[in-house]
């Protein structure tokens, strides 16, 4: 009978985080492409073996993480780990802030999809486009320079809850799945719930719950207006926080947007006082061919009125081409007097489901 001796398996493959050892290189458009060929983008698929292109491409991503991280600590951001207090070399989940986070009369909270890195809008405006546009970084800059209050701003953080013992940071499941292994034919390591979590932040619900909660009444002004936005499934995590939490909040949050596929998330919204803010001061940016902000049917199923998000790709690149008009509503919210959303009677088009 044959069997097969561990030093016949193959050993896991290995890649160095260094984009020139990579063959990459960041070009003055601020764009990843080939270091032999200056036109081509990131190429995932290297090998038919789909463990080795996953590896890769995590050593391609780290690179990406530490460029984008290092741009966004000069840009008036800093790194913040909860909970609060949290030393780097113990369990903790980081999030961006903002330095004027104390000072600051306006607050705008950024709930990004559960499955993103932090700083990271939409890998695929990154590798097509280039790094600031698919990341937060053209967002903060905006932000910074569009408003003339000056706005503070907190990136949360719903994709990176797994805490890797072996490297001391936070990461995604699919940074998880990369993580090296005893041969490459291996099963990944697997979550010990206690060990690989953060207390209070074991899921993306606890996670908003912590910014909410703690964060926010901790390191803001105890009447800091708030707008939020909610991005995927931040989208309707935020909206059930918000309602269950309403009378703590009612009176700060000002205006929220939400990045929306084909989810619908109006059945969320209850009757009652949070059910009149949603329809009067949110907007649902939805895929959509149509012109960013064209009016879109789809107020019965999100419960507010609906907008283009000028793209009808992927969910992802909702935010990279619609914070903008975002933004734009959130400036409305705090410059004219009274205002709220009115019914739309007319719309560009309406929203599969």
């Amino acid at each position: 009978m044959y069997r097969l001796h561990e030093s016949a398996l193959p050993a896991d493959f290995q890649f160095p985080a260094d984009l020139e050892k990579l063959g990459y290189v960041i070009n003055d458009r601020d764009q990843v492409r080939s270091l032999k060929n200056p036109e081509q983008e990131f190429n995932f698929f290297i090998s038919k073996n789909e463990r080795m292109n996953a590896v890769n491409r995590e050593a391609h991503n780290t690179c990406i993480r530490s460029e984008i991280q290092a741009r966004v600590l000069e840009s008036s951001m800093k790194l913040t780990n909860l909970p609060l207090g949290t030393p780097a070399t113990k369990p903790h989940i980081p999030i961006y802030t903002s330095t004027n986070i104390a000072t600051c009369d306006r607050l705008i909270v950024y709930i990004g999809e559960s499955w993103q890195d932090l700083g990271v809008f939409a890998w695929r405006t990154i590798g097509q486009e280039s790094i600031a546009a698919g990341s937060i970084l053209d967002f903060i800059h905006t932000t910074q320079s569009a408003s003339p209050d000056n706005p503070g701003i907190l990136i949360a953080n719903t994709g990176q809850l797994l805490w890797y013992r072996g490297g001391g940071r936070a990461v995604t499941q699919t940074t998880w799945m990369a993580l090296p292994r005893q041969w490459a034919v291996s099963p990944p390591m697997e979550i010990d719930e206690e060990k690989n979590r953060v207390p209070g932040h074991r899921d993306p619900q606890e996670h908003v719950a912590s910014i909410f909660n703690d964060v926010i009444p901790k390191m803001c002004k105890k009447d800091v207006a708030i707008d939020v936005i909610g991005m995927g499934d931040g989208g309707p995590i935020v909206a059930e926080y918000l309602q269950a939490n309403w009378k703590t909040w009612k009176g700060q949050v000002r205006a929220a947007a939400i990045g929306s596929g084909p989810m619908w998330i109006g059945e969320k919204v209850a009757e009652g006082e949070f059910k009149n803010f949603w329809e009067e001061h949110t907007r649902a940016y939805l895929q959509s061919d149509e012109p960013v902000g064209t009016s879109l049917s789809g107020r019965e199923d999100f419960g507010c009125n609906c907008y283009s998000a000028g793209q009808n790709e992927v969910l992802e690149r909702v935010m990279p081409v619609a914070y903008k008009d975002m933004l734009m509503f959130f400036e409305l919210v705090k410059d004219v007097p009274g205002y709220h959303e009115l019914p739309e009677m007319t719309a560009a088009g309406d929203v599969d489901g």
